[in-house]
């Protein structure tokens, strides 16, 4: 024995013991888990049941949804066809009424424009017949008519501070000359209606006494020591024009009796009447009638 190798021990009595001396008991640790043919014999008809059961019970199961499902599409298809009848049949109606409203608005788009046609056609009226009922200015030749009474005092033209009433006008002041009480030396309104119908008869076109349009509806009124035309008041001397042929209406006027009567009867007032023929008179339109009580026609 050399110095340097290390000293042996002596093996232990398992140490010592070979594989072979073990025996059988000795290789149970790899064989641990494992199953012999006899075994895996029996264990083939466990996975089978099991698989068979799991297998059932998923086709059971899917045929109970598959039949919930029938039934609930067969339900909401119900449904679904009762939706669209109601829904296909409110349709109908909308388009029924829409069809209906058509009529209805063209209709109504036939009698606007029937409407408008008529509204031009009586505008086209009122134009041509505007000189004639004095809602338009005129102006042509004609005559001059001059009344001059007695106690003529005033301006001859129609004071615009005068109210129909005779009152003077808010914030203006009142008229230089007041005419006096009416009486035998002066020109009634009865005389210049006279008159003015005379021009009528001979065929005015358009009549203004003082710068008031005389129209159809115009009237000549007294009302205590004022003459009103048209609720306007006027003074003398009075200056009455007319559109017209002049040498017809100066001729009418000479002839007439109502001129004969002004200057000649006793005790007229009148001083001084004088016609004369005008080459361009211009007379003013009348303001707009105001009408309270009109309506409809068939109303």
């Amino acid at each position: 024995m050399l110095l340097d190798d290390p000293p042996r021990r002596s093996p232990s009595p398992a140490e010592s013991s070979s594989p072979a001396e073990l025996g059988p008991s000795a290789e149970l640790g790899p064989s641990v888990g494992r199953v012999g043919p006899e075994g895996r014999g029996r264990l083939r008809p466990v996975v089978m049941a099991l698989v068979l059961a799991l297998l059932g019970g998923v086709i059971a199961l899917g045929a109970r949804r598959g039949a919930v499902t029938a039934d609930d599409r067969a339900r909401l298809a119900a449904t679904l066809r009762v939706q669209v009848g109601e829904r296909s049949a409110a349709l109908a109606g909308d388009e029924d009424r829409v069809g209906q409203l058509r009529s209805v608005v063209e209709a109504t788009r036939d009698q606007r424009r029937r409407a408008d046609r008529d509204h031009a056609r009586a505008a086209a009226d009122v134009a041509s017949l505007g000189p004639m009922v004095g809602s338009a200015a005129v102006t042509g030749p004609g005559v001059r008519i001059k009344v001059t009474d007695r106690l003529a005092g005033g301006s001859g033209s129609a004071d615009p501070r005068v109210s129909a009433s005779g009152t003077p006008r808010p914030h203006q002041s009142a008229p230089t000359a007041v005419p006096e009480a009416a009486g035998p030396g002066r020109i009634q309104d009865h005389d210049l209606a006279d008159l003015v119908n005379v021009l009528w008869i001979s065929g005015a076109e358009a009549v203004a006494i003082n710068g008031v349009r005389l129209t159809t509806l115009s009237a000549i009124r007294a009302a205590g020591d004022l003459v009103l035309i048209n609720f306007i008041p006027v003074l003398a001397p009075y200056d009455v024009e007319a559109v017209g042929d002049p040498r017809r209406l100066v001729r009418r006027v000479e002839q007439s009796a109502v001129v004969d009567r002004l200057r000649h009867r006793p005790g007229s007032p009148v001083t001084s009447l004088t016609a004369s023929a005008a080459e361009t008179l211009t007379l003013p339109a009348a303001p707009p009638p105001v009408l309270r009580h009109a309506r409809r026609s068939g109303s």
